[in-house]
């Protein structure tokens, strides 16, 4: 195997298959697209660093057998060697050596022998199938695609942890980046990928990997090199050559010159790469970056009714907008409602799925893990489930469960409408399934992106614990109103968790009947 293979088999490089790329649910693993999926990767790593310290002191003790009768091997062969004649001359030391020399070390070479960490090998096999597969990796390669389309933000200051102009004590290694730089090659954004490429060569002139492929770095920075050369980024290849040329050794003078020599007389044709400049900024990135213009509040109030419960407890409400009508609840949950949600949902996280053609599927345009819960599932749930009528003077018979939502890395959803616009013509009963009205619950706050933005309406809500954000999807008539084209803008840093009730459009026939439009 050449060596610039040798890198791409070490650092698991794979194809990139496709930005919409879809898959089915029973070979989705998505592990990614939840924080409190990740969680257990972090738990396993833990296990497997557990599991190779053991390896280490396995090989520690060995290590510390064969240096102890070094010391004394060493010191009879000096004594020996320093006078040989008159050693072998004494009968005990001749013997002795016969019988070293015909014993021991056969014993010696079958102690050699002897595997070392078969176990751990065995450990780490067992839980091969809880790794993250090659689409999880393509999918973490597209999340932070999305957090640098999104937030416009610099390949260096990403790989340094600068994000969004607040510095992070955390970093990406030059496997991280190279992996980075390969997928944007594959997709044909060349200047982000020599940007990437650039950070890896950066990365290697001040750091050691911890890898087995780092055990020789000079092998190692060649094959970097190489595989630079392969997609011809000559010019970032030539200072990791160089650094290898510096510390390599013996060996590999010939190929460390040769490679040299070959990008000496490549790099003349290097291909000139025009910087790519900013595509216009939709407005679903405006409102991500915070861009849109400050709009004055409203009108803030408590409400009071018209059930008994609120004339005791009234909730804070802010009138947001009226077209679409928009009202944002505060303090809803309590911090103790939230954690037995999150406690029940934890262990049911599975990928979320769009709803497209009678059917769900996984797409790229959504990444998350949810659950439902039911409102009938405990106390708990029926009270939410009362608070919610009440806060939005709607009924929930009939209406689906409450859907609890997690968002891991760069995890969003794009701009979509939550009514289904199905037509009554061709499906009159149909319409029963339409969604009326949303109400969004925020469980938590998240320290950087994953806010829920409008932007036709240029609005952003950026989520608060115990928050609510409740809006009308349709019109007074029952149709579609298309100003409430929402996106959940990727979360750059943080744990984003949400809670989702939708309210089903036939049940309020006696609470809003359908009229006729009011416009305003």
């Amino acid at each position: 195997m050449k060596n610039s293979e040798r890198l791409f088999l070490y650092m698991a490089i794979a194809l990139i298959l496709s930005v919409g790329l879809v898959k089915t649910e029973d070979e989705e693993q998505s592990h990614s697209t939840s924080v409190a999926g990740m969680e257990k990767l972090l738990q396993l790593e833990a296990k497997f660093i557990a599991s190779l310290s053991e390896y280490a002191n396995e090989m520690e003790k060995k290590l510390n057998v064969v240096r102890g009768a070094l010391v004394q091997m060493q010191a009879e062969s000096d004594k020996a060697i320093n006078q040989t004649e008159y050693y072998l001359s004494n009968p005990l030391n001749a013997f002795s050596l016969i019988r070293r020399m015909h014993q021991d070390w056969i014993d010696w070479k079958i102690y050699m022998e002897e595997p070392i960490g078969w176990s751990h090998v065995a450990f780490i096999e067992k839980h091969k199938a809880e790794l993250p597969n090659q689409a999880d990796l393509q999918e973490a390669c597209l999340a932070m695609q999305r957090l640098k389309d999104v937030y416009n933000l610099k390949v260096m200051d990403m790989a340094t942890g600068l994000l969004n102009g607040k510095q992070y004590n955390t970093s990406l290694s030059a496997l991280d980046t190279y992996e980075l730089g390969q997928y944007f090659h594959k997709h044909q954004k060349y200047q982000v990928a020599r940007d990437w490429f650039n950070a890896t060569s950066t990365w290697l002139m001040n750091h050691t990997l911890f890898t087995p492929i780092a055990a020789d770095q000079a092998n190692m920075l060649y094959m970097f090199a190489a595989a630079l050369v392969k997609i011809k980024y000559y010019s970032i290849a030539r200072p990791i050559l160089n650094l290898a040329m510096k510390l390599g050794n013996g060996k590999l003078d010939a190929v460390l010159l040769k490679l040299d020599a070959d990008i000496e007389r490549l790099s003349r044709d290097e291909p000139y790469i025009i910087p790519e400049t900013e595509t216009i900024t939709s407005f679903y990135q405006t409102g991500c970056r915070g861009l849109f213009k400050s709009q004055l509040k409203f009108h803030c109030q408590y409400k009071f009714g018209p059930s008994s419960f609120l004339r005791l407890a009234p909730l804070k409400v802010e009138l947001v907008l009226l077209d679409p009508f928009i009202v944002v609840y505060y303090d809803v949950l309590s911090p103790l409602e939230i954690t037995e949600l999150q406690t029940y949902a934890r262990p049911l996280l599975r990928r979320s799925a769009v709803y497209k053609a009678g059917k769900n599927i996984f797409q790229t345009a959504r990444t998350s893990k949810g659950t439902w819960i039911y409102k009938d599932h405990s106390n708990l749930t029926i009270n939410i489930a009362r608070r919610l009528e009440d806060m939005t003077d709607l009924t929930l018979e009939g209406s689906e469960g409450m859907h609890i939502l997690n968002y891991g890395l760069g995890g969003h959803y794009f701009s979509h409408y939550d009514y289904f616009n199905i037509s009554t013509e061709i499906d009159p009963e149909s319409q029963k399934n339409e969604r009326v009205a949303t109400v969004l619950f925020y469980f938590t706050e998240v320290e950087q992106g994953g806010g829920t933005v409008f932007p036709k309406l240029q609005q952003i809500f950026n989520p608060q614990p115990g928050m609510a954000v409740f809006w009308y999807n349709l019109h007074d008539d029952g149709t579609p109103n298309n100003k409430t084209l929402h996106g959940a803008c990727p979360v750059l840093v943080g744990s984003k968790w949400v809670m989702t009730q939708w309210i089903k459009l036939y049940p309020q026939i006696f609470t809003r009947p359908c009229r006729k439009r009011h416009t305003f």
